[in-house]
Parts: C-alpha cells; structure tokens; sequence
C-alpha cells in the first residue's frame, strides 16, 4: 500500500506549484488566482526508491454563498484523514496570516506529522526572516522555492523518514460499481527534466486512459464518482465546477484503467477568466492523450452544437469515442431509446458509428456499461486486420460497387494494408488516387465498418499511386 501526503494551507501560496514540482510535471494549474485547485488531485510518483501518493488540495476559504468553499474544506478534511504525512505550505512573501494561524490549529487535531513549508523563498536573506512562522508551534520550518526546485530534496528526505513502512494504507480504495482503483497520474509525454531533481521522479506508464468529457454541467463528476463509488470529486450544480483534469487509477474486470474528469468545454465566447482558458486547454490535452473519450450529454437539452464540435475534435485525433447521455432519468415523456438515438445522430451524423450509453449518475443506472463500452472501443481502435483477410473483403467491396469512371480514367485499387492501429489507419494503392470521388471514399469506409465494426473507433483511408 502506498503512503499518501497531502498538500494544505490557504489559496495562492503555491500548493499546485508544488504538487507539480514533486511529481514532476505540470499536472495541476497553477494560476495567481484564488481557490483554482477545488478537486483532490492525485499523483503517484516515486522517490528515494518508495513509491507514493501525492495529494494537492483546495484552498481553505470562508464560506460564500454558493456554498463551493464548504465543499472544498471538506475534501480537504477527507485527504487528510487517508493520508500518512500532510505538507502544510505557507508563503513566505506574505509572511504569517491569521488564516494560516487557523489552518494549524485544524491541522493538529489529526495527529499526523505535519510539515511546515514555506514557499517562494530563493534567498538566504527571505530565510533569515521567516522567524514568524515558529508561532505556529512547528519543530523546524522547510524553507522552499516550488518555482525554481529549491529545498525540495531536504524536505522530501524528512517526510519519506517520517513515514511508516508500507504507509498507512492508500487512503484511495474504491468500493461500488465492482470497481476498485487508486489515484495515479500517467502522462509521460508532459514529465519535465530541466533539472537534477526531476530525474530523481519516475512517473508510472499509462493504462487504458478513459476521459470524461462535454460541456459544463453535464454531470461528468457524478459519473466519474459513481463509477469510482467514492465522492472524491466535487459535485455542484455550479456550472464549471472542475478546473483541471483529474486521473484516477482504476481496476475493471482485470482492466487496468486510468480514468480522466476533466473540466467543462465552453465555447470561446464565453470564457472570460485566463484560468478557464487553461481549463479547456487542458481538456483538450486531456482528449489528446486519452485512447477513449466518453462525451457527456444532457438527456433533457440534448445534443447542441457545441456536442458536436467536441465529437469531431475527439474524432479528428483518433480517439475512441462514446456519447454517454446522462440524467435519462430525468426525461418526463421517456423518449424510447432507439428514437433519442436517431435525433442524435440526425444532429452529429459524422458519429454514426458511435455507441450511445443511457445512464443516470444519480441513480447509478448504466454506470457499468460506460466502462464495458469503453474498453471495447479501446479493443476496435487496436484492431489489426490480417493483409489477406482484408484484401479479400476489398475485392469484395469493389465488386459490389465499381468505382465510376472519372473523365474517361478508369481508376483501380490494387493492393491495402493496414500500416496502424489506435486508430486503425489503411493504405490503398491506386493508379489514379486523386481522382477517387470523396463518396466513393465513404463507400469503402462504410463497407469496410460493416464488415469489421469499429464501433466507436475512426479509422483512416489513405490513397497512394502504384
């Protein structure tokens, strides 16, 4: 079991900064706004030869009225109980606040080694002034920048001794749905190696990354959370809700799974913060490095345009797709399935080959059936056809429909092979590939679907002169 630290204080100190510098890329936001970080965001790296678990917080700040700040300090109060060691980090511009003050008093009711780190300190003279802080009753203060990796190597030497061998548990051990998981980060591609200290961090390789996408409000935190059985994620009815992306290592069937939340698409009309701006390039990058994307739909507003530009960029990358409709619950005339689904595919008819999951996060009905869907379409997108199998079906193909003569060309296909996968991606060898009429392109991918299914997974034709 892996020990699990998490990472406390008030907004803006540099919680995020931090949490990426010890992981060792830039998973969290980091943004001189208060209160970016809402969700638990989990990291698994490892160091000094110990695998852990790395937990940034939200920020602790009075209630308001939406009510998001109470949720927040209680997911904070949930991470501290599953953990093993807590990093309490203050900034050391500001000096000590009274928030801070109030922090620790919360924190010594836990009875955890607690680690007073204080921040955006890159210089012997800000160290020299730091004096303030013992106020809080702390043995011996860890004066770091995040920013620029200094101290950090002292700082995790001490906690990694203060942790019980084998941790005190994960803390990240779903029960519901049949699935199990823990907190992981995975995206490798990311991983920064500017210094000394972040090849001291391996990251873990990736599973089968399963995103959750679509526009804000859709419910794709309650799904998420159903499919985990856990309220790790924040569920509000407050459009926005999740900033960033969130990865959690899951366990389906004997699947190995990493699942994404990840912050509502808006249309860029409507983002008017540089934060959400970041949390949809996020997003974004999130659907970029993920094999499948779960789209989340409203069943009651249904598909608006905005579905639809999300569905192509999810396609035009290669990636797996499914259209989960959520809130079916919440449909009065309960619309028959097989009719909801042809109004969908009226409206995005480029996703004629994408599956449709009716579900309800709030009565957990399909939640399963996301999953199951999910890592078939993960088996379409790896699907290899055998040359002489595939071959044969073209001749078939060809028969049924003949290419039609262009300005008196007669026009053959000789040859196809598949030369990828995820996506699947065939070659074909033409006498005259740029005459092929665009219809009779679809022709073949339509033929070569129904005798191969690809359901949720696009596939890709390319045309070449033999």
């Amino acid at each position: 079991m892996k020990p699990i630290i998490s990472i406390v204080g008030r907004p803006n100190v540099g919680k995020s900064t931090l949490f990426n510098r010890i992981v060792g890329y830039n998973k969290a936001i980091t943004e001189d706004t208060p209160g970016v970080t809402r969700d638990r965001n989990y990291g698994e790296f490892e160091y000094d030869g110990r695998e852990l678990v790395l937990v940034d917080t939200g920020g602790f700040e009075p209630a308001t009225e939406d009510n998001m700040f109470q949720l927040v300090e209680l997911q904070i109060h949930v991470s501290m109980d599953e953990s093993s060691a807590i990093l309490f980090v203050l900034d050391g511009k500001d000096g000590l606040l009274p928030q801070d003050t109030e922090i620790a008093n919360v924190l010594r009711k836990h009875s955890k080694p607690v680690f007073y780190v204080i921040n955006k300190v890159d210089s012997q003279k800000r160290e020299n002034d730091l004096t303030e802080f013992y106020k809080l009753g702390a043995e011996k203060l860890y004066p770091v920048s995040a920013a620029h990796g200094l101290g950090i190597g002292e700082l995790m030497d001490d906690v990694c001794r203060a942790l019980p061998v084998g941790g005190r548990g994960s803390g990240v051990s779903y029960q519901g749905s049949g699935i199990r998981g823990q907190g992981k980060t995975s995206n490798e591609e990311d991983q920064k190696e500017d210094d000394v200290y972040h090849s001291e961090i391996r990251n873990p390789k990736s599973e089968i990354l399963i995103a959750i996408a679509g526009r804000p409000n859709t419910g794709k935190s309650s799904i998420a959370n159903r499919v985990l059985g856990s309220e790790r994620m924040i569920v509000s009815e407050i459009p926005g809700t999740t900033r960033d992306s969130v990865d959690t290592k899951i366990t389906f069937k004997g699947k190995d799974i990493i699942l994404i939340d990840t912050a509502g698409l808006r249309r860029k009309s409507r983002i008017s913060m540089k934060v959400e701006e970041y949390s949809v390039s996020s997003a974004i990058r999130t659907i970029e490095r993920a094999h499948v994307v779960n789209l989340v739909i409203d069943a009651a507003e249904g598909v608006s345009h905005q579905d639809a530009s999300i569905a192509h960029m999810v396609l035009s990358r290669g990636k797996g797709l499914c259209i989960v409709v959520n809130k079916w619950d919440l449909v009065k005339e309960k619309a028959r399935q097989n009719e909801y689904e042809q109004m969908v595919m009226n409206r995005v008819p480029h996703c004629s080959f994408v599956p449709l999951v009716f579900t309800s996060a709030k009565t957990g009905k399909n939640i399963e059936r996301i999953i199951e869907t999910d890592i078939r379409i993960y088996g379409q997108l790896q699907k290899i056809i055998p040359t002489p199998s595939l071959n044969k079906a073209f001749e078939g193909f060809l028969k049924k429909t003949a290419i039609p003569r262009v300005q008196g060309n007669q026009i053959k296909i000789f040859y196809v092979n598949q030369v990828t996968a995820s996506p699947p991606t065939f070659l074909l060898f033409s006498n005259r590939p740029e005459l092929i009429p665009e219809h009779y392109k679809r022709y073949l991918e339509n033929s070569l679907r129904e005798k191969y299914a690809f359901s949720g997974a696009p596939i890709r034709l390319f045309f070449r002169k033999k």
